[in-house]
C-alpha cells in the first residue's frame, strides 16, 4: 500500500522534501511506517521523531488524514492505502 508522508522543517530537510511516498505491506501500522522511514533516513530521523518505545508525543504530532494519531492508538494505529500522514515537529521560542 502507498502512504503519503508530509512534514515541515526540520523533518522535511531530513527526508529530503515536504512530501514523500512510502510503500508498506498491507495491514501496516504507524509504528511500521516510522520504522521504514528510520531505515530510509537514518538516525537523524529517528532522533527527531522516535525513541525505542515509539514516536515521541512531546517532540512531534502525527496526524493521519487530519486525525491526531495519539488519540487513536498512537504508533499502533492501523494505516490503509492512500493515507495522508503529516508529521509536525513542535517548536518553541519566546
Amino acid at each position: 500500500m502507498n502512504i503519503q508522508v508530509r512534514s515541515v522543517h526540520p523533518i522535511a530537510k531530513i527526508i529530503s522534501g515536504r512530501k514523500i511516498s512510502i510503500e508498506l505491506s498491507e495491514l501496516s501500522t504507524l509504528h511500521e511506517l516510522l520504522r521504514e522511514m528510520t531505515r530510509a533516513y537514518g538516525q537523524e530521523f529517528f532522533d527527531a521523531v522516535c525513541n525505542e518505545a515509539g514516536y515521541l508525543e512531546d517532540k512531534v504530532a502525527i496526524l493521519v488524514n487530519g486525525i491526531n494519531a495519539a488519540v487513536h492508538g498512537g504508533a499502533a494505529m492501523q494505516l490503509k492505502d492512500g493515507d495522508d500522514v503529516l508529521i509536525l515537529p513542535f517548536t518553541g521560542g519566546g
